[in-house]
């Protein structure tokens, strides 16, 4: 037995674990491994008896100790969600298959262990779940292009920038996260290049916790963390699902806001990572291939029974001369988007190329730029409309 208990599970004194019996054996272990933990209450309850076990009771964290993992269990995996939506769950089992994991993650538990279990490995678990419950003011923003070429990088580059020059707290910490690990586009804007390998890391994600997320972190001079490499191989991945929402999970509770750069095309974590931001940009240049687009990933999020309040679009590249025609009418835009706001960044041709040509931020070449001025209101259209403690 490890007597080290982690510090976050010392200072959680009076927290209560729950443990849930499904009578495949192997409970008690798990549940006697908690209760060695300083300060934790654990209560073992049967399946059967759960709805009621946690009805007016303050859980902390709730762990399903099974055997293997079917259709039934994970309904009662998702009912258990249901009774408890915030509270952190975590599954111990016997092996998966990757197609289980992915079905696990789904339904957003903390955390999966296979057994045997190592309790190093459920303390870590437990510290993660119990850490993360408590921020629920991390705030995360989606910035989705149409089509290659839209300028959704510089926009999310620019918007980091912004968020952490307006954050009065110091405390607060602001992230960039570019998902296309087939360009890493983020870190070579910012001449902040991340060759680091992910082939260990994508054989086992379950790897990944805070150390690791510190190693793949660099910061830039603006204040704000940056997380970006080039991994070609990890698109196409096998566990390339995993990789990316278990880097999600350990990337956006360490910063107050959480800047995503989303690739352009289809990835199959991309609809699952949307169903969970505070806010999703949709980043779109004036023609018509590229309007049409957007319409497809309304249209994708709609079909998806996804509400659409946290969702605006940028028109990007905007000249002022383009709408004074017949081309392409404000009216027919409004008609177009269905109620989605939208919103126009003019185009700048001299700033953006030269800030990517020097691997320097918008503002370093003109801080007064249109682009920055406008994308400054936008953002305080974002931060009016979601609220910190409004959707997590």
């Amino acid at each position: 037995m490890n007597s080290n208990t982690p510090p976050i599970l010392s200072k959680q004194r009076g927290a209560t674990i729950l443990v849930v019996d499904s009578g495949h054996g192997g409970t008690h272990e798990t549940a006697e491994a908690i209760a060695h933990m300083v300060g934790i209450k654990v209560e073992t309850v049967s399946y059967e008896m759960l709805a009621s076990a946690t009805s007016g009771k303050a859980i902390n964290a709730i762990v399903f100790d099974f055997g293997s993992i079917d259709t039934a269990e994970l309904e009662a995996i998702s009912e258990a969600k249901g009774f408890y939506e915030d509270v952190p769950l975590i599954v111990v089992s016997e092996a998966l298959s990757g197609q289980r994991v992915r079905q696990l993650l789904k339904l957003k538990i903390s955390d999966w262990l296979p057994k045997p279990l190592q309790e190093d490995d459920l303390y870590g678990a437990l510290q993660a779940a119990l850490r993360n419950a408590k921020h629920t003011r991390n705030q995360v923003h989606a910035v989705v292009p149409s089509v290659g070429g839209a300028g959704a990088t510089s926009v999310a580059i620019s918007l980091a920038d912004l968020l952490r020059r307006e954050l009065k707290d110091p405390a607060e910490s602001v992230a960039l996260f570019d998902l296309d690990f087939s360009t890493g586009s983020c870190g070579y804007y910012l001449n902040l290049q991340k060759n680091f390998p992910l082939n260990s890391i994508l054989a086992d994600p379950s790897r990944i916790d805070e150390e690791f997320v510190k190693l793949i972190e660099q910061k830039h001079d603006a204040g704000f963390s940056v997380y970006s490499f080039n991994h070609r191989g990890a698109v196409t991945n096998i566990n390339a699902y995993e990789l990316v929402l278990r880097l999600l999970d350990a990337v956006t509770i360490q910063h107050s806001h959480t800047v995503l750069d989303i690739p352009y095309f289809e990835t199959d974590w991309r609809e699952d990572v949307l169903a969970g931001v505070n806010t999703i940009t949709i980043v779109s240049d004036i023609t018509l291939p590229s309007i049409s687009q957007s319409l497809n990933i309304l249209r994708g999020l709609r079909e998806r029974g996804q509400d659409l309040s946290n969702t605006r679009i940028l028109l990007n590249k905007h000249e002022g001369s383009l709408f004074s025609g017949s081309r392409i009418k404000k009216s027919k835009l409004e008609e177009l988007f269905e109620g989605t706001p939208f919103f126009f960044l003019p185009e700048e041709k001299s700033v953006l190329p030269e800030a990517i040509d020097r691997g320097v931020l918008p503002r370093d070449v003109n801080s007064g730029s249109k682009f920055l001025k406008a994308l400054s209101k936008y953002l305080d259209e974002i931060l009016v409309k979601e609220p910190a403690e409004a959707k997590k």
